[in-house]
């Protein structure tokens, strides 16, 4: 037994130290400095040098795992049961993602450049100076890396408390600054009235599944067009979570302050549910979708925890518009929205309807059309959306009734991915998947709206259920009061996410995260 060079496993390095330079991966110094280690040995029988290097493929292949920014194993086998709901077209286009073409030609560059250039050139040496360069460098220096625990410019602030500001105190750790973020929120509710004052009026809420803000930057839609005849919008409203389960409960109980992730799957206070406090005001409510709402078990999450019981509206008999990433049926908004109007609506007085789209989900496919890739077709099946949400606005206005219309993304599509995470990949709330525009718009005759009032403060669901609350108690409906006063001195909240064991928290400014509990980590930017 004796030291050799690495030989072809010098490839190997050389690529990570490549991918690692352009922030595609971490790249845990240890690890590979002891996967070099073990290969730099020879042994002399050919048996143990055979198993060395099948060890050494193993080795290669997990450590490689673990430096990407691909989710934890563990992790992916607690989704194992909705991945094999995938259809095969998905399979391959979210594979086509992380094996791109320039990736595979840079591979190929790169082979060839050390097959040239192995001959004079000692790329053992090589590779032994790029994996002292990076240790120098220090890990905690690179992108994503683990930071200091102890935080400055952290102080105590001698002024009135608001939902935008966490209180710390000096040299405070992410994880009390998270503590405090909760305990604060756990002190917030709304206060409903005991009855509506003022002119009745219903309440539609449209929970919309991928779209954020960067993604309408990536297809060239402004907030404002977007929502050019709304009251009320929201340009940085925190959709706190990147899944739509999580979302819709955190929306249905956005009558109490943001809670963690664990919280959300037992009971809150009655309190804390929006729609319950609208039936204890004689509002009749409805659950309608335009899917079956099996994925993930989205609609019990909403029966159980989000404390909507009733049962969804039938559209088994509506045009299909579209396919999911599972092949099952999406159906037209426009016309399962018309169906509610038609055929529930006329009943209730006054309505409360939680409507839930996936038209716009990554993998989705136009029916009736050749296949498209989920991205590319993004912009069709959103301004299709759009289309169809503008038209029930028209028929609300037809109808004569008052109407407070909400719009709210669940999370961004991350139709444009990062260095961390790749396009459709929504593991890690990130800022760009969090970051959603939500809108309000007041339908009624006597409604006094002069401007569109842009909301550029972070917010969140609270500040939602809070401007419910007001307009209960005030007759803006009957023209006595203007849609501005309704969020002066709007609640405020602090831009923090969170996922099954990952959490996303601004300290000092900047993204960082935190995944299964360990050390916190600067987000990579750019």
């Amino acid at each position: 037994m004796k030291l050799s060079g690495l030989g072809a496993w010098n490839l190997y390095f050389l690529a990570k130290f490549a991918l690692f330079y352009y922030g595609a991966i971490d790249f845990n110094v240890l690890t590979n400095a002891a996967l070099a280690a073990l290969l730099a040995i020879k042994f002399n029988k050919s048996t143990f040098e055979k198993l060395k290097h099948v060890l050494g493929g193993i080795f290669a292949i997990i450590i490689l795992y673990q430096d990407s920014w691909l989710p934890p194993i563990n992790r992916l086998t607690k989704q194992a049961g909705n991945v094999q709901d995938f259809s095969f077209g998905y399979f391959f286009e979210l594979l086509a993602r992380v094996i791109s073409v320039d990736m595979l030609l840079a591979l190929f560059v790169i082979t060839v450049c050390f097959w040239y250039t192995s001959q004079w050139l000692r790329f053992t040496t090589i590779t032994i100076v790029g994996l002292l360069l990076i240790g120098w460098q220090g890990e905690g220096e690179q992108p994503g890396t683990v930071v200091n625990a102890n935080s400055t410019n952290t102080t105590i602030r001698n002024e009135p408390i608001n939902q935008a500001q966490v209180i710390t105190r000096e040299s405070q750790t992410p994880d009390q600054k998270l503590s405090d973020f909760y305990q604060q929120q756990s002190h917030l509710i709304s206060h409903f009235p005991s009855q509506v004052n003022g002119e009745l009026f219903d309440v539609i809420v449209l929970n919309i599944c991928s779209m954020a803000i960067d993604d309408l930057n990536a297809i060239g839609v402004s907030v404002e067009d977007m929502f050019n005849d709304f009251d009320v919008v929201f340009s940085d409203f925190n959709s706190a979570t990147s899944y739509s389960g999580p979302a819709a409960i955190r929306l249905l109980r956005a009558s109490c302050g943001q809670t963690s992730q664990t919280a959300l799957f037992s009971d809150a206070p009655e309190q804390c549910y929006l729609f319950k406090n609208l039936e204890k005001l004689g509002y009749q409510s409805s659950v309608v979708m335009n899917h079956d709402g099996h994925f993930d078990d989205f609609k019990g999450l909403v029966n159980r925890f989000g404390g909507l019981n009733d049962k969804p509206l039938n559209i088994d008999s509506l045009p299909v518009a579209q396919y999911g990433f599972d092949d099952s049926p999406i159906y037209s908004d426009g016309a399962v929205l018309d169906s509610w109007l038609k055929n529930e609506a006329q009943d209730c007085e006054p309505c409360a309807m939680y409507y839930n789209t996936t038209s716009l989900h990554d993998g989705n496919q136009l029916a009736n059309k050749k296949r498209m890739n989920s991205l590319e077709s993004y912009p069709i099946r959103h301004a299709n959306l759009l289309s169809d949400i503008n038209r029930f606005i028209q028929n609300l206005e037809k109808r004569g009734r008052n109407v407070m219309l909400m719009v709210v993304p669940e999370h961004g599509a991350a139709l444009k991915g990062d260095k961390v995470q790749f396009a459709g990949l929504r593991e890690i709330p990130s800022p760009t998947i969090v970051s959603v525009p939500a809108a309000i718009k007041f339908i009624g005759p006597d409604v006094k709206s002069y401007s569109q009032i842009m909301i550029n403060e972070s917010t969140s669901y609270f500040a939602l259920s809070e401007i419910v609350a007001k307009t209960l108690e005030t007759n803006v409906f009957g023209g006595n009061n203007s849609i501005a006063n309704l969020v002066e001195n709007l609640p405020k909240a602090p831009k923090v996410a969170e996922n099954a064991g990952t959490i996303m928290m601004y300290v000092n400014k900047r993204p960082y995260i935190q995944l299964d509990g360990e050390e916190w980590s600067a987000y990579p930017q750019g």
